[in-house]
């Protein structure tokens, strides 16, 4: 046979739900090894729970404002609707206590025996000093008055370890808000953070507390830390993220805070909520370059090219990126294997005027694109937004000449006889014509450097004549010829 405090833990244990939404009226039914069943009921304002373990039945219902007495055991006072019956069925006896306001401040407490009335004094009272304490620590009954007397006694300290003694996360939570509401220090809120962290399994009620005071939390720079340390207590993805983008509302957040959020991100197990977190980060106007590049160094961590992606292009955005920042993205743009998110990615980077040593870096991932349509779609950017030098402009050519589509070939050639070419860089493009296999493409791309080599040197003609002659056709080539005479 369980004894009653046995009992009413696990009254407790079905009630948490209900206290969760307490205006929503619900029933539900479970079962274990132990053969235990359990119904539960609520409204609003009220609560009912009946249980049966191997034959021993226990019920509780209860309704309004109740408040206990000061060593737990009696029942001090009720809100003029206030209501409390707490019945225990052992092999047929049954053990009955009804309490019931009378209104003005006066209650009415009655004792069962089976269905007879039996003295409250001799049985009923010591019977409810048996059971109280338990459920007035497993339901929050009484917990503002109760938080009043704790924090009377011995302030914050007195109620944290009075909350050390409550074993339901949802109590635990409302003890520390109650808490949270008398005039506690900010130097005090890092140890009460501190306690709920430590004392709170749920991911749901940890994530409550600390997003339902994160304003109070972050105007205190040792608090804000110890907030987002306690967020990497939280196995839930989507909970942390909950209480990190709540965190980052304010402009107040530190490089420490920062660094911790990047943290606590670079651990994630979701792609989706990284993202979301980083995405939230990146909002921020107070950010610093060394932090954009930690931040960059981050996505490392996520595995999809999409949402990988969305974060480094966003990074872009930033103003004035520095050499650091550049060299960290492109460490992790080399490991997105989709050439359409590479491309991606790499379109937005040269949409700013890069040094030569990025540029240089840019190539490299250039060349690890398989795709020629992507390769092709990037250097033509590249070649329309980028000065290039004309040994930057050999590079960017040889990966053009080592493409195997001569359809893409022409494609980037052409892009780069639209812009103004010096001689030299002219001269280039009609060398990587002769990597052209087909004569159809080559005569195009000759055709379209044909008006400026006419009009120029002998050495630039000498070097279209030169292209020509990879062509096989005598009727492209003597086209091609003709175009320049």
């Amino acid at each position: 046979m369980k004894s009653s405090s046995t009992l009413v833990s696990l009254f407790f244990t079905a009630l948490i739900l209900v206290l969760v939404k307490p205006a929503l009226a619900q029933e539900q039914s479970a079962s274990s090894e132990s053969a235990t069943s359990y119904t539960v009921n609520s409204g609003k304002n009220r609560y009912r729970y009946t249980s049966n373990t191997n034959g021993t039945e226990f019920s509780i219902e209860m309704r309004g404002k109740i408040e206990v007495s000061d060593d737990d055991r009696d029942i001090k006072n009720m809100s003029d609707d206030g209501y409390l019956e707490v019945s225990k069925t052992v092999f047929g006896s049954k053990r009955t206590i009804v309490i019931e306001s009378l209104g003005g401040g006066k209650m009415k407490k009655e004792y069962y025996e089976g269905r007879t009335l039996s003295s409250w004094e001799s049985s009923g009272k010591a019977w409810l000093s048996e059971i109280l304490p338990e459920i007035v620590r497993s339901t929050g009954i009484s917990a503002e008055s109760r938080v009043n007397r704790f924090y009377k006694q011995g302030g914050t300290n007195a109620v944290l370890a009075e909350i050390g003694k409550i074993e339901n996360d949802h109590v635990r939570v409302q003890y520390a808000n109650l808490l949270l509401q008398k005039p506690v220090q900010p130097s005090e809120y890092t140890s009460i953070i501190k306690v709920i962290a430590g004392k709170v399994d749920s991911d749901h009620y940890k994530a409550e507390f600390l997003r339902t005071n994160a304003s109070r939390f972050l105007q205190n720079k040792e608090s804000a830390t110890a907030m987002l340390a306690a967020t990497q207590g939280i196995g839930s993805d989507h909970y942390k993220t909950e209480v990190i983008k709540k965190a980052l509302e304010g402009e107040s957040t530190t490089p420490e805070n920062i660094a911790l959020v990047l943290q606590t991100a670079g651990k994630m197990e979701s792609d989706h909520y990284i993202t979301e977190v980083l995405t939230s980060l990146l909002n921020k106007s107070n950010f610093s370059d060394a932090t954009l590049a930690e931040l960059i160094h981050t996505t490392k961590t996520i595995e999809s090219d999409h949402y990988k992606t969305i974060i480094l292009t966003k990074a872009l955005d930033k103003p004035n990126i520095s050499k650091a920042a550049y060299q960290r993205l492109i460490e992790t743009v080399s490991d997105i294997e989709s050439d359409h998110y590479l491309s991606q990615v790499i379109n937005h980077m040269l949409g700013k005027k890069l040094t030569p040593e990025i540029l240089s870096g840019t190539f490299t991932i250039i060349g690890s694109i398989e795709s020629d349509h992507y390769r092709a779609d990037v250097l033509s950017t590249l070649l329309r937004k980028q000065g290039l030098t004309e040994a930057q402009y050999t590079s960017v050519l040889n990966l053009c000449a080592a493409m195997g589509s001569d359809h893409y070939k022409e494609q980037v050639l052409h892009k780069a006889l639209t812009n103004s070419l010096t001689d030299a860089q002219t001269i280039i493009v009609l060398q990587t014509v002769k990597s052209i296999e087909s004569d159809h493409y080559a005569t195009e791309v000759l055709l379209a450097a044909a008006p400026k080599v006419k009009n120029g040197s002998t050495t630039l003609k000498d070097a279209y004549r030169d292209a020509a002659r990879s062509i096989g056709s005598e009727t492209y080539y003597g086209k091609a010829l003709r175009a320049i005479d």
